[in-house]
């Protein structure tokens, strides 16, 4: 085996035979070169949108993330508390179901509905200026067929969360592909719940 020293000669030749490489040889590196910039840049873009794509969570690991955040951020008005009060105390209420809309209050800021009537909310003459939950319940087997397309509630201008209540026994997979066009703007959360 031939011992090879780095000497200003040996470089001045190496340097050489690299660019005595046909042109062909070159422009094939060259395309390569480009090619692994644009595929790592595109990969890159794709990380970043489905990074954008707002998270559902369970309700119980979606108040404790709220509460640590919260805890962290020594916040004065907690977001959790209002969540909570929206969720356990009683509110001014609109209840859409199969078409029929009953009001209770004023200026109602929480909506029931199902997964059959929700398609049919933007036809409606319900009152959506304060509605700031809108609660969306799974009640049968066949309701898992039905997509819950969130596009509907674009016009509620004060809706901050969309809550999806399943009654039926239910995976957590199959409630969230379920839902459909998520606005970033309000947060979407579920339960599955059989007690009902």
């Amino acid at each position: 085996m031939e011992k090879k020293y780095f000497t200003s000669k040996n470089r001045v030749s190496d340097f050489s035979n690299f660019f005595k490489n046909s042109s062909i040889e070159l422009l094939k590196k060259l395309v390569f070169v480009c090619f692994a910039l644009l595929a790592s840049s595109a990969s890159g873009q794709v990380l970043k949108s489905s990074d954008e794509t707002p998270q559902v969570l369970e309700i119980k690991s979606l108040l404790a993330a709220m509460k640590k955040s919260e805890q962290n951020s020594r916040s004065v008005n907690p977001e959790s508390k209002r969540l909570e009060n929206l969720l356990n105390d009683v509110q001014q209420t609109v209840y859409f179901y199969s078409g029929k809309v009953e009001s209770y209050g004023d200026k109602p800021n929480s909506l029931f509905t199902n997964t059959k009537s929700l398609n049919a909310i933007a036809s409606s003459n319900i009152d959506i200026e304060d509605i700031e939950i809108v609660t969306i319940k799974i009640d049968s087997n066949a309701d898992v067929n039905i997509p819950i397309d969130l596009s509907v509630l674009s016009l509620f201008s004060k809706l901050k969360y969309v809550y999806i209540l399943s009654n039926i026994s239910s995976s957590e997979t199959s409630v969230i592909k379920l839902i459909k066009n998520i606005n970033p703007r309000y947060t979407v959360f579920y339960k599955i719940d059989q007690s009902e």
